[in-house]
């Protein structure tokens, strides 16, 4: 019901909308990030949107948080409508910054982004996150990995 796409390398956003899913939204899902079916009754529909975020991803690695369920979401939407998901559906070509923060800091269960569970503030805690793993000092990053004597 909402999809954010910023660039990694200069934090610009380059599309965020509310998206309409064509069936009310449930109790669950707004609990999880407060979009209602008021909010998403005059915003475009997946059909609509998905041109826009290939165009914005177009011959770049997409990264996410939780990569696995973000692009079971696109690509079934983009079935569900009777389209292509492109370049986003080879989920091999996904980068995702939870499980390289989890491998970092040694912790396999799942830790929270903290962005509110709305799509411009979850992209950008994911580039704080991904930012924080790319600068770590070396001597920071070796206290995940295993050491045997």
């Amino acid at each position: 019901m909402e999809v954010a796409a910023i660039d990694c390398a200069t934090g610009e956003v380059l599309l965020e909308t509310l998206v309409n899913p064509q069936s009310p939204v449930t109790d669950g899902a707004f609990d999880v990030h407060g979009i209602s079916d008021e909010m998403v009754a005059d915003a475009p529909t997946w059909d609509q949107v998905l041109p826009d975020l290939l165009r914005v991803t177009a011959g770049r690695t997409p990264l996410a948080y939780n990569a696995d369920y973000d692009w079971e979401v696109i690509v079934k939407d983009s079935r569900r409508v009777g389209l292509s998901a492109e370049h986003l559906a080879k989920r091999k070509g996904w980068g995702c910054v939870m499980e390289e923060r989890s491998s970092w800091e040694d912790c396999y269960d799942f830790l929270p982004l903290g962005g509110g569970h709305r799509a411009l503030g979850d992209v950008q805690c994911a580039l704080d996150v991904l930012r924080d793993l790319a600068t770590a000092p070396p001597w920071a990053r070796a206290r995940s990995q295993k050491v045997s004597a």
